[in-house]
């Protein structure tokens, strides 16, 4: 941030570089992406510090183009992200309970246990997941998932994370047409069982 600084940026949230959504900062014909800069959120519809791999490639590939005279915008991030601890993994994608509430929304949130397969296959392990969406709206807000690394955690945090990318309501996962054999998951998908658990509680 101190070149930054020293050549006169101007740096935003997080102290990180402000770009807009072109990945433009407040200098003529000087774009900035990656770690070094702010994030625009696309849940919270504001700016975050939120330096993430995936994020800083897009946000690359926006300045890039624009810089050779196109006209593209970064779309948001969802903070998705997943990692491996020893032989669990956990992932998450959009918001927590508390960062929603703390956001305006009516939060509500649902834990679920299920098996990352059907149980009478050999190796079924559980998978935890937490779900939150609106209660007044019915909106997908985010999720967190722990299961084994064996499991299939980042599908499944993906699946929430493409959805909530659309915006759509914690109801219409149980209508995904998600693939299913009994070494891999069961008919209802874990993702489905915690939507319908959520759906029973409003």
């Amino acid at each position: 941030m101190e070149l930054a600084q020293t050549a006169g940026i101007v740096l935003g949230t997080g102290k990180a570089i402000h770009v807009d959504r072109r990945m433009a900062t407040e200098m003529a014909d000087i774009w900035a992406a990656g770690d070094c800069v702010q994030t625009w959120h696309r849940m919270l519809e504001r700016h975050v510090y939120m330096p993430l791999g995936t994020t800083a490639h897009k946000q690359g590939r926006v300045a890039g183009e624009n810089m050779l005279g196109g006209v593209c915008e970064f779309q948001g991030s969802l903070g998705t992200q997943v990692v491996k601890v020893l032989d669990q993994v956990a992932a998450r994608t959009g918001l927590r309970d508390r960062e929603a509430s703390e956001a305006g929304f009516d939060a509500l949130t649902v834990s679920l246990t299920s098996w990352d397969h059907k149980v009478y296959y050999p190796g079924a392990k559980e998978l935890h997941i937490r779900l939150t969406g609106d209660r007044s709206t019915g909106r997908l807000l985010g999720a967190q998932l722990v299961g084994h690394r064996e499991s299939e955690v980042s599908k499944w945090v993906d699946i929430i994370a493409t959805a909530l990318y659309h915006g759509m309501a914690v109801k219409e996962l149980c209508d995904l047409n998600l693939s299913y054999t009994p070494p891999l998951s069961s008919p209802w998908d874990p993702v489905q069982m915690a939507a319908m658990q959520w759906c029973s509680k409003l």
